[in-house]
């Protein structure tokens, strides 16, 4: 019986730990991680400008686990010792024929203490329940998102939506080291998001820093010193610890180089944001519909390895993106075409629904939309 190791329960490792278990051949699956619910991630900003329940977005992994027969063990992943095919954590060391690294991401704080004292990031739901009680205190004023990426945007735009809901005027301003917000993507897209940032008074401030970060103060480049503040931290990610310490080829943000076969040893796979995938010279974006399906990829190149079938490339289906705007004045792509407006926020809440597990969160995510 062929013992195979999946580290990571989110989207890339609950779809290769699912397909794995249909698999008809004796396995042991064994799935890691140092918690028993896997937050759905892309929906956490709007737990705060549309009063999604956060219960509805917490997905219970280790009863998946029970419910396809595989075996859940709780422990945080130390070091990897791909050589003699070894799992570390803090407390056992587990033996395996196949690895599946699916650990995603977790925030960058860049070395910066202070970021992580008194930050507030956004990668899980403690987070967001962290974020909640902060905003029913009341007592700041300015609002600062250090990162203008997607998720710095969307951060910004649900703050908006939710002082608007109750009639409160707050500062709102996101803090980007870069010329322009939203730098990879196209200029159009770019345009249209600054300019409805702008339509909401959410403040851009472009090739700025945040410099230091107090109790209730946070000092940006240029001597902008700003009092009953709260610093939202959301400028990139990073892969997790024991990634850092694989003497394996990354990219700067430590995600793993992959061949086309999601492999980057001979008896190891790696999927979802822990991975660095290219394809025609053109790196795959962080995304749940990349995740999802390297996770399962993964698992068919398992099932070809151990039945001596050659492998299959991966080739990436991309159906598009949006980037989530609160005032439902969204953008993005989709299927080829640019998408604007209320139908993108609408193919994007769309795509959230189909993608959350279980019909219980899904019904609880449509209620809470149609009255959030």
């Amino acid at each position: 019986m062929k013992k195979i190791a999946i580290i990571g329960a989110g989207f890339a490792g609950l779809s290769c730990a699912a397909k794995l278990s249909r698999s008809g051949l004796p396995l042991e699956i064994v799935l890691f991680d140092r918690k028993e619910e896997f937050d759905f991630l892309p929906l956490l900003p709007d737990c705060i400008g549309r009063n999604i329940r956060p219960e509805n977005l917490a997905n219970d992994a280790a009863g998946f686990c029970r419910d396809h027969k595989i075996r859940f063990v709780r422990e945080q992943v130390d070091s990897l010792d791909l050589a003699q095919n070894r799992l570390n954590t803090a407390h056992n060391t587990y033996p395996y024929d196949y690895l599946v690294v699916a650990s995603g991401s977790q925030p960058n704080f860049f070395s910066n203490a202070d970021a992580q004292s008194y930050g507030y990031p956004l990668n899980n739901l403690a987070d967001v329940r962290r974020i909640i009680a902060l905003l029913r205190e009341g007592n700041t004023e300015n609002f600062i998102i250090a990162g203008g990426g997607y998720t710095g945007i969307e951060t910004a735009t649900n703050l908006w939506r939710y002082f608007k809901n109750r009639k409160e005027n707050k500062k709102i301003i996101i803090v980007e080291r870069a010329p322009a917000i939203l730098g990879a993507l196209p200029e159009w897209m770019r345009a249209y998001a600054s300019g409805n940032l702008n339509k909401m008074g959410i403040e851009v401030w472009v090739n700025a820093v945040v410099e230091k970060i107090l109790p209730g103060k946070v000092e940006v480049s240029g001597g902008r010193v700003l009092d009953r503040a709260a610093l939202f931290w959301v400028p990139g990610v990073r892969t997790a610890d024991f990634i850092q310490k694989l003497d394996l080829p990354k990219n700067p943000q430590g995600r793993i180089i992959v061949n086309g076969y999601l492999q980057c040893a001979k008896n190891c796979f790696c999927a979802g944001d822990a991975a660095f995938f290219t394809r025609d010279s053109n790196p795959l974006r962080m995304a749940v519909q990349f995740s999802f399906n390297q996770g399962a990829h993964a698992a068919k190149n398992i099932i070809k390895s151990i039945k001596n079938i050659p492998l299959e490339e991966f080739r990436p289906l991309d159906l598009g993106y949006v980037v989530p705007m609160a005032n439902n004045l969204s953008c993005g792509r989709t299927l080829g075409l640019n998408v604007r407006g209320r139908l993108a926020t609408f193919l994007h809440f769309s795509m959230c629904v189909f993608r959350s597990r279980g019909w219980k969160n899904k019904t609880g995510l449509i209620r809470d939309l149609l009255t959030g």
